[in-house]
């Protein structure tokens, strides 16, 4: 990414102070304030706002040591920030204050009007609440209150939910490519991203908030549950592999993955194609990953957890597999095979299944998400 960024002290990290927890609102600040430290440093940044789940929790909750705060950077078409580092998203990851942000680099153009917002889920629902967080000319503020008083009606909420089903058929169209030059591991990552789509459009189709994360299959199954189609979140957990995971198999996992994250955080990286979830492997992000893991095991959502054990794990097995020490290879190879095993994607025949049942179970959520915004109270026509 061509952007470069003031750092918070000597090396961009302050740890936090568990006795007393940062609130959202301080979280919201420092964001703001991370922004405008490096606004300078940007040129053709235009306006930046807040997505995810920090925008759906009250100002002065706490706000989770083990979660990040996701924002997006919006740029005026021409700047160099677009052009990215020419491998995987567009993304920043930093950590700044104690926190952990991620943020995505957007086109001025994906707020191009109102009717563009809107047909974005990404985007539409951050905008009809207090998101913003630089705006110099006021023109985020401008977008939102036609947005707020359109999204609700019934052409725009289907309109995300066919952008959903776009998003999801594109991570299904990454698999031949990552099948090439990463592998069934890599498939599976993949896989697990595309299915995340599902608790997307049920979140679409609700009027709720966006959450993606390592809570997503949490947040899919009260999605589901909500609706009466716990039946569906059984067969996304055995799409993945991770249906009768036991607790103790899980908890090993996480420990096995947390090694092979520290030591991958480490390691001088190689030019080489994309790697899914490669832009996730800092040592500031160890948090979001082991501690945000051991709390979903802990209360008794070990197979959600273990989705988001995987995408580390795999992607960390994989750079330890290129750059790691030789001596240190047999083992992860080892680890991730028997992983692979055990989720029922080691065969190529295996695979091919899993990507048919993926597509059956995308119509079958979709249609129960078109079931819901025609049901919905709230949505208007």
């Amino acid at each position: 990414m061509n952007l470069t960024m003031r750092k918070n002290g000597s090396d961009g990290v302050s740890l936090r102070r568990e006795e007393s927890p940062m609130k959202v609102r301080q979280a919201k600040q420092l964001a703001r304030d991370w922004v405008e430290a490096n606004a300078e440093g940007w040129p053709g940044l235009r306006a930046a706002h807040l997505v995810g789940g920090i925008t759906a929790l009250p100002d002065e909750a706490p706000f989770p040591a083990t979660k990040d705060v996701d924002l997006h950077l919006i740029f005026d078409e021409g700047s160099p920030a677009l052009q990215g580092n020419g491998s995987g998203p567009n993304i920043l990851e930093v950590a700044y204050g104690g926190l952990s942000f991620e943020a995505g680099v957007k086109s001025a153009a994906e707020y191009a009007s109102p009717e563009t917002v809107l047909a974005n889920p990404e985007i539409a629902y951050h905008l009809t609440v207090d998101s913003v967080l630089v705006d110099p000319a006021s023109w985020l503020r401008d977008l939102q209150e036609p947005i707020r008083q359109e999204y609700r009606h019934r052409r725009w909420v289907l309109a995300r939910l066919e952008h959903e089903r776009t998003g999801l058929a594109r991570a299904l169209g990454f698999m031949p490519e990552v099948r090439e030059t990463w592998g069934a591991a890599a498939e599976w990552n993949i896989l697990g991203y595309a299915t995340s789509f599902f608790a997307a459009a049920l979140a679409v189709a609700t009027l709720g908030p966006p959450r993606m994360g390592g809570r997503v299959f949490i947040h899919l199954r009260e999605l589901l549950a909500d609706h009466d189609r716990l039946d569906l979140h059984e067969e996304i957990l055995t799409l993945l592999g991770v249906r009768h995971a036991a607790p103790e198999r899980v908890a090993r996992l996480l420990w096995e993955g947390a090694e092979a994250f520290d030591l991958a955080v480490g390691l001088r990286r190689t030019p080489r194609p994309f790697l899914p979830f490669e832009h996730k492997l800092h040592a500031h992000l160890r948090p979001y990953f082991v501690d945000a893991c051991r709390a979903m095991v802990a209360a008794g959502c070990h197979r959600e957890a273990l989705p988001w054990i995987g995408a580390f794990t795999t992607a960390a097995t994989d750079l330890i597999l290129v750059d790691g020490p030789e001596e240190k290879r047999p083992q992860f190879t080892a680890r991730r095979d028997e992983f692979l095993r055990e989720l029922g994607f080691d065969t190529v025949e295996a695979r091919a299944a899993k990507v048919e049942q993926a597509n059956q179970l995308r119509d079958r959520v979709f249609a129960l998400a078109e079931v819901i915004v025609s049901a919905h109270p709230d949505v208007v026509d």
